[in-house]
């Protein structure tokens, strides 16, 4: 992806998005014009990034041109790296101000479960709120996010390596991992298609 960067005075920035929607229509595209601003700190992050375009004009990290050419994965965990710095509240320049991984600081990463379609469709609301485990096993994902265990029917969840997919507080990570639930998806390689 390309990136043109135009500076106008106040002034003439609606005269051009005019002419810009007038090009874009006459060549059969359209336009959804919005006026969010992804500085505003007092909106929270998640209402400001909702998009991996928002969070690569946010952060100010370019993804490589060629990303469609990647595996589905790689091209998740690129975007999924811009966008969590986004939530971090993290420039490019910044990058290594979190997670500095030292004793002291907390990490949070989303949670995700894995049902069938068919078992979600036989709850209830109460079944899906709840976890429960209940049998000895140990379930690793030792990708770089969490690992999850169940032992003597009591669970157990550790972060057994640091990655750069964290975030500094529990609402961050919760809000990124339903928001973006199809890169997750994607960069676990539980969803094989773009869509």
């Amino acid at each position: 992806m390309k990136q043109l960067t135009i500076s106008l005075p106040d002034s003439q920035v609606e005269k051009l998005a005019e002419k810009l929607t007038e090009l874009v229509t006459g060549l059969g595209g359209t336009v959804q014009a919005t006026n969010k601003d992804l500085f505003d700190t007092n909106i929270p992050i998640w209402e400001r990034i909702e998009t991996v375009e928002d969070a690569v004009a946010y952060t100010e990290i370019a993804l490589p041109d060629n990303i469609e050419e990647l595996p589905l994965d790689i091209q998740a965990y690129l975007k999924l790296r811009v966008v969590c710095a986004a939530y971090n509240e993290l420039k490019a320049d910044e990058l290594d101000k979190f997670p500095k991984f030292t004793t002291d600081e907390y990490r949070y990463y989303p949670w995700f479960l894995l049902y069938t379609q068919e078992e979600i469709d036989r709850m209830d609301e109460e079944e899906k709120g709840r976890v429960l485990g209940r049998s000895y096993s140990l379930a690793s994902a030792y990708a770089g996010v969490v690992c999850s265990s169940t032992s003597y029917a009591a669970s157990y969840s550790s972060p057994s390596h640091g990655g750069r997919l964290c975030f500094k507080t529990e609402e961050l990570a919760t809000q990124c991992g339903k928001r973006f639930i199809k890169l997750w998806a994607q960069f676990f390689a539980f969803l094989k298609e773009e869509d």
